[in-house]
């Protein structure tokens, strides 16, 4: 597992009662075995990883892994605000299955280098399974240095860095500076759709919520864009910009459950005390699907 291509991070859908529909996920998940995604990755912030129970997570990392099939590798989230419930998940997500792990520095205090290092290490000698490490500021309040990812890529089965930026200059400057850090092998893979929908980012990965939604359409744009087709990554790039543009401008993971509702995914609200998107903007998003529909053809979301 080395965490390359396009890696779809699915929502964690909900019942109208604000219980996990496991029903639902099954389903995502195996269309997104059957579509043109490298790596499922459950449990993310797209996930609502943060607002689910212990047993929930490990009922969705064994859902998912079964619901693959052995078409596409699942990987699972793990990040905790505590380390043993870090490495607990981890644990769980060994047993169930899971390719790799996913981990972000979650915590109420924001975390010191010395405490990143110490917890990536402990959870790499818990499971041997590869690790991707998340870089996720906004949210973490930690936003990783790379000779700290240098470091910690030393750990043998810590191979891949999720990492974002302002702007694709930026990223490439950090992609060019990580590579000069490290002999070691790492797919330094991109997170921020708005990065991705850009064109201009191949990266070794991209990580995205809404690619989990529409698979076919961020496959069609990473394919034009790796192998520098700029006319057709031109003419995805035009279509799926505003939808992703207005995604992004809804609030986290509210503004995915109303994009998988216009998709016709029956992936409820999310969990409380997140409050749903406006319903008003359903029609904005309809008529920005439609367009990309339009361009690029349809039966290309998951709910189509």
């Amino acid at each position: 597992m080395d965490f390359t291509g396009l890696i779809a991070y699915p929502i964690t859908p909900f019942t109208s009662d604000g219980e996990v529909n496991y029903p639902e996920l099954e389903g995502l998940v195996a269309v997104l075995g059957r579509a043109r995604v490298d790596t499922v990755a459950v449990l993310g912030s797209s996930g609502s990883f943060a607002y689910l129970t212990a047993a929930e997570r490990t009922r969705v990392a064994r859902t998912a892994i079964d619901a693959a099939a052995g078409e596409v590798p699942v990987v699972v989230g793990v990040s905790a605000v505590g380390t043993r419930e870090v490495l607990n998940a981890a644990v769980d997500a060994a047993r169930a299955g899971a390719a790799g792990l996913v981990l972000s520095p979650v915590s109420y205090v924001p975390l010191t280098n010395e405490e990143v290092l110490a917890q990536t290490r402990d959870v790499s000698a818990e499971t041997g399974l590869p690790i991707c490490l998340y870089n996720n500021p906004s949210t973490t309040q930690f936003d990783y240095g790379l000779d700290l990812v240098a470091e910690l890529l030393e750990l043998d089965n810590v191979v891949a860095f999720k990492d974002t930026a302002p702007d694709a200059q930026t990223f490439e400057a950090r992609y060019a500076r990580l590579r000069s850090l490290t002999s070691r092998p790492v797919s330094h893979g991109v997170s921020g759709d708005l990065l991705m929908v850009s064109g201009s980012i191949a990266a070794d990965a991209w990580h995205t919520g809404p690619g989990a939604i529409l698979p076919m359409y961020y496959a069609m744009l990473r394919s034009a864009v790796v192998a520098g087709d700029a006319d057709q990554a031109e003419s995805c790039r035009r279509v799926l910009l505003p939808l992703i543009q207005h995604v992004v401008n809804l609030r986290k993971i509210s503004g995915l459950h109303l994009l998988a509702k216009v998709c016709g995914i029956n992936a409820g609200d999310p969990r409380l005390p997140l409050l749903p998107a406006p319903g008003s903007e359903q029609r904005e998003l309809g008529r920005l699907l439609d367009v990309v529909e339009a361009t690029l053809g349809t039966e290309l979301t998951l709910g189509t």
